[in-house]
């Protein structure tokens, strides 16, 4: 299944494109959250190729070895990958890296079925060339080369190549590689472990969110792409934000925003254990960290109205990258509000609260080869004071919703998943109550008071799908409400 960062913690994930319907994989997937890979569906830009870390200046190493450790990075620091691979058992088989041949080439032409490496000296190119005679001492014998020099670009970062002979130019130092391009990397690594992880910034400064309405979506990702670094930080306020707004002067209801915000972030690794040329073990994991959410919303109607719906304030534009012949990653987010309410009279209340997920919380959804696992995701919450006026009733059911979504491709599998995390969640009912001559809410010189019966909570699961909504499949993490208010509040009393 495709990593749909990604992630979606639901504070939900609201779609404006056409999706597949996912399948379940045959064979080794046990999570049903595997799809193909030509099914991605997260919205972004080009994938940003990873680039691959060098020795460190003035190490040049041209010795065959039976292991090989590949790191790359991109240029914000914000994603890491490692791979991890050995040949031990395979007698006929060597690895080099063309990263740990330093700045000994001049050029190289990496095109097969003839690679030409042009070495600068005589001293590196004897030296490879002793290191090297080893593969046609036998015609079993081959190399597996990953290519890395500015003169193959950047689509060929660490491409894989198998050596099967090497012919010499004493006179030009020229060694001459007969190779073919491996194209499925998998099915010549008997051993090995990658890793991607990345890595957001809690201390990235704190972004307010713009109107943000459907069909709006190609603009306000080159917006928050422009004004933050890619990777999933929670770092947004979205006050004073309409939410709802329907119906006529003389019968409508409105929700608004007066206070909200989230805070945080969620780091996202993907792995996968390779044994015996097959990927045996794969699985994501969401880490989030410092995560809270607050809400303090203002129901205003007139007449009797019901709306429900939910609305994407702040849609985390995906990032993605890629390295080539082995993984390819998007992650995103959205953050916003879900309702369904119902008011008649007139008149407005407001009501709100703080939740705070424990920390960290972290899921592993495995979808080959281990175990799902988990831990936290509950959540503590601090109750904001109801206030109103005039005569409205309303049952409200609402909730901020954060749901980060990745979708990934491991070799020749696809898999996505998402983590919807909402909250606070509300679910309850409120009524205004005046009087002239007192005893609102029971107190004698009370004339004007909210009564308010609300519950607040958390609601967690991860899914797969096209949104929060409506998963084609989901698995619970953490669901709890329990009373929020339920009490009659004193707005105003005679002197």
């Amino acid at each position: 299944m495709q990593l749909s960062l990604l992630l979606a913690m639901a504070f939900g994930l609201a779609p404006t494109w056409a999706v597949p319907v996912i399948e379940p994989r045959a064979g080794l997937d046990k999570s049903p959250a595997a799809i193909s890979p030509a099914a991605f569906r997260l919205p972004g830009g080009p994938l940003k190729v990873l680039k691959p870390k060098p020795l460190k200046p003035g190490k040049v190493d041209f010795g065959l070895k039976k292991n090989i450790v590949l790191d790359w990075d991109d240029d914000d620091k914000v994603t890491k990958a490692k791979l991890n691979a050995n040949w031990k058992d395979q007698d006929d088989v060597k690895v080099i890296n063309m990263a740990d041949f330093g700045t000994a080439l001049e050029k190289v032409d990496c095109t097969a079925p003839s690679m030409a490496l042009d070495f600068k000296e005589a001293g590196p190119y004897k030296e490879a060339k002793a290191s090297w005679a080893w593969v046609d001492g036998a015609a079993k014998n081959n190399i597996i080369l990953f290519v890395n020099h500015p003169s193959c670009g950047a689509d060929k970062a660490e491409t894989p190549f198998k050596v099967t002979s090497i012919k010499y130019d004493d006179v030009k130092f020229i060694a001459t590689m007969q190779v073919t391009a491996i194209d499925d990397l998998e099915s010549v690594i008997p051993d090995g472990d990658l890793t991607i992880e990345t890595l957001a910034d809690i201390q990235e400064p704190i972004i307010d969110a713009r109107d943000y309405e459907e069909g709006d979506a190609q603009e306000l990702d080159k917006r928050i792409s422009g004004s933050l670094n890619p990777s999933i930080s929670l770092n947004r306020n979205f006050d004073n934000k309409n939410i709802l707004n329907i119906g006529s002067s003389s019968n409508f209801v409105r929700l608004d925003c007066t206070d909200c915000g989230t805070r945080g972030k969620i780091n996202v690794k993907l792995y996968a254990k390779i044994s015996w040329f097959s990927v045996k073990t794969s699985y994501v994991e969401f880490r989030a960290q410092d995560v809270q959410a607050w809400l303090n919303l203002k129901l205003q109607g007139k007449g009797t109205r019901t709306h429900k719906g939910h609305k994407v304030i702040v849609p985390i534009t995906a990032y993605g990258f890629s390295i080539p012949k082995i993984a390819t990653l998007r992650i995103a987010a959205d953050i916003g509000v879900g309702w369904d309410a119902s008011v008649s009279g007139e008149g407005q209340i407001t009501f709100g609260a703080t939740a705070k997920l424990t920390n960290p919380s972290v899921w592993k959804e495995c979808f080959r080869g281990c175990d799902d696992t988990k831990s936290g995701w509950q959540i503590t919450t601090t109750p904001h004071n109801p206030t109103g006026k005039g005569t409205l009733k309303a049952t409200l059911g609402a909730h901020a919703y954060i749901t980060p979504k990745a979708e990934a491709r491991i070799f020749k599998s696809g898999y996505e998943v998402g983590v919807a995390l909402l909250a606070p969640k509300f679910q309850g009912s409120a009524a205004m109550k005046a009087s002239s001559t007192g005893g609102v809410c029971a107190k004698p010189k009370a004339i004007l008071g909210v009564d308010v019966d609300v519950k607040v909570g958390l609601e967690a699961y991860v899914y797969a799908g096209p949104n929060y909504q409506s998963p084609n499949w989901r698995k619970t993490l953490y669901a709890n409400m329990w009373t929020l208010y339920d009490k009659c509040f004193v707005l105003q009393s005679k002197p």
